[in-house]
């Protein structure tokens, strides 16, 4: 009896020992497939992060190369004279028989460039053909929002809801940029935004940026960032140009939009006139400005851009690696040998529309 006890103790002993093996065996796999993973992750991510800095490099090579272009051909055009010929085909326009190496036009499209055998794409947008924001008068801010509000439908009537909102936004802006604290009719002051949830005080000084719109009483993301083909206060305003003026000859459609309150397809008919017209455009667009409000009118010029937002980005293997900067650059700065530094981003701001749902 104890020597049939025995063996079967030891049986059952031989069945755990079996038992924990597999177990050690089990903890050991699961351990190696996690440590592989781990292993596979920091692999790939060394391969993340060496395209992210290829393509920073490549992209800001592109953005160097826009901005030393873009100052040459300025300073030639300041001491070059200017014939007939050249007028015609002026500065910062496509030319058939220039070559590959042709300075990149401010035209607010994208434009390929290579460097180190990388493909890069580079925009370069001209502040000066976007509304002041820090100038605009009332007039023209109520201009603007009227046509961001009618969806360019001049003939589209508004309830008094919406004239109210309008006048909101309006009084709230001027409230916003002006020195004091007096309060405009529909606008705010530090009584209003102290007493928001997550409350701040009114700046009482000139926008630093585009973004602060979204600070302002009364502006929603939809109107700051545009909706259902209706451009918004992003496409619209700049803080960064000095004059009251618009260019015209580089005013992206979203600007002539909001002057002319016309609609996309009408826009895109001025564009070709544009392209067509050259220095005539200017007139042809005080023309329809005029017959909405001759001070509009009045605020239209064609000029060379002097103070520039340009975008690099570089291509890279995936997209999620893609790699993107943005500067904007005084062109004509005395202050600095060269262009002159306002604004730079390490990492674009987001562009895209606003996502789907509440945005509230």
């Amino acid at each position: 009896m104890t020597g049939a006890r025995t063996t079967r103790e030891r049986t059952g002993e031989r069945g755990i020992a079996l038992l924990l093996v597999m177990w050690i065996f089990m903890v050991l796999g699961v351990l190696s497939l996690d440590f592989a993973r781990y292993m596979r992750d920091d692999g790939q991510a060394a391969i993340n992060f060496e395209e992210e800095t290829i393509g920073y490099y490549v992209a800001l090579a592109g953005m160097n190369r826009v901005i030393y272009e873009a100052q040459v051909a300025r300073d030639q055009l300041l001491t070059t004279p200017v014939t007939n010929a050249d007028a015609e085909r002026r500065p910062g326009r496509d030319r058939e028989d220039d070559d590959e190496d042709a300075r990149v036009p401010a035209d607010g499209q994208w434009h390929d460039g290579e460097f180190a055998g990388r493909r890069y794409s580079v925009r370069l947008t001209d502040e000066g053909g976007r509304i002041a924001l820090n100038k605009a008068d009332e007039t023209l801010l109520t201009h603007v929002v009227r046509s961001l509000y009618q969806g360019f439908n001049a003939t589209t009537g508004l309830d008094k809801r919406a004239s109210d909102s309008i006048a909101e936004i309006v009084d709230a802006i001027q409230d916003w940029r002006d020195v004091d604290d007096v309060t405009h009719l529909h606008g705010a002051e530090n009584e209003y935004y102290l007493g928001l949830k997550n409350p701040y005080p009114a700046k009482n000084g000139f926008f630093d940026s585009p973004e602060e719109l979204l600070l302002v009483k009364g502006i929603t993301p939809e109107l700051f960032y545009g909706h259902d083909g209706v451009p918004g206060l992003r496409d619209i305003f700049t803080v960064y140009s000095r004059a009251s003026t618009v260019n015209v000859r580089t005013a992206p459609p979203a600007v002539l939009q909001v002057i002319l309150n016309v609609d996309a397809a009408t826009v895109t008919d001025l564009l070709a006139e544009r392209e067509a017209a050259g220095e005539g455009f200017l007139a042809l667009v005080q023309a329809q400005a005029t017959t909405i409000d001759p001070r509009l009118a009045a605020l239209l010029v064609d000029q060379e851009p002097a103070i520039v937002t340009i975008d690099a980005r570089a291509d890279t293997k995936l997209d999620t690696n893609l790699s993107r900067v943005q500067v904007v650059a005084d062109l004509s700065s005395e202050e600095a040998e060269g262009a002159k530094v306002i604004r730079w981003l390490d990492r674009a701001p987001w562009e895209g529309g606003l996502p789907g749902g509440d945005a509230s």
